[in-house]
């Protein structure tokens, strides 16, 4: 399978321009709960906008105002070096280009260096779960406490009739937060779910899903 038939379409994805400020980019970031972005001059890939980069640099090196950081030119902050794929590379080259770095997304384009689209985690792991059997069922936890979370998460899985295929842990780079993709096997998967958020975790429905 290729990279084609599983990546986000160009139209489809939230972008920001090389002019565009870091207001309206973090607006954007905020507004559809992501942690990085493309970046793009035209429909030339750029490089990449990171949330945790962002406000990294202004804690920790900024030495102006909040409004003179927030009017920062995108192309100040974003990150240019980053692999890409081209969409005719199959979905087994994007699986280790994921294993071999922390990136939350790979970007796609063609051989003018035009974005066409991006491949993310959770597309590959549809894929392969797809391969493995269909009768398991995946989410995700999101986490700024992860120390004794997972036998938490195992314990009421269990007690609610799941049974736990697969778990993936992700450091987002964001502050501590962490994505924990769990795929459970059972008869009744939106009852594993529902306990879950019933003990106050914060589960979302994975594209895997």
């Amino acid at each position: 399978m290729k990279v084609k038939t599983i990546m986000i379409p160009f139209p489809e994805l939230k972008s920001v321009s090389v002019d565009n400020t870091l207001r309206e980019a973090l607006q954007i970031i905020e507004d559809n709960q992501l942690f990085s972005m493309p970046v793009v001059d035209g429909k030339k890939f750029i490089g990449v906008l990171s949330k945790r980069y962002v406000y990294e640099t202004y804690f920790k090196e900024f030495e102006g105002t909040k409004e003179e950081f927030l009017d920062k030119k995108v192309i100040e902050l974003m990150k240019t070096r980053l692999e890409t794929i081209s969409v005719e590379k199959p979905i087994e080259e994007a699986a280790l280009m994921f294993i071999n770095s922390k990136v939350r997304f790979i970007p796609v384009t063609n051989e003018k260096e035009e974005l066409v689209g991006i491949v993310t985690q959770q597309a590959i792991f549809k894929q392969y779960q797809k391969i493995f059997g269909s009768k398991k069922d995946t989410f995700v936890v999101v986490t700024y406490d992860f120390k004794g979370v997972l036998a938490r998460i195992s314990e009421i899985i269990a007690r609610h009739g799941g049974n736990i295929k697969n778990i993936v842990q992700i450091d987002t780079e964001t502050i501590g937060l962490q994505e924990i993709f769990i795929t459970v096997e059972g008869k009744d998967f939106d009852k594993v779910v529902k306990a879950l958020i019933k003990n106050g975790f914060d589960v979302r429905l994975s594209e895997a899903k």
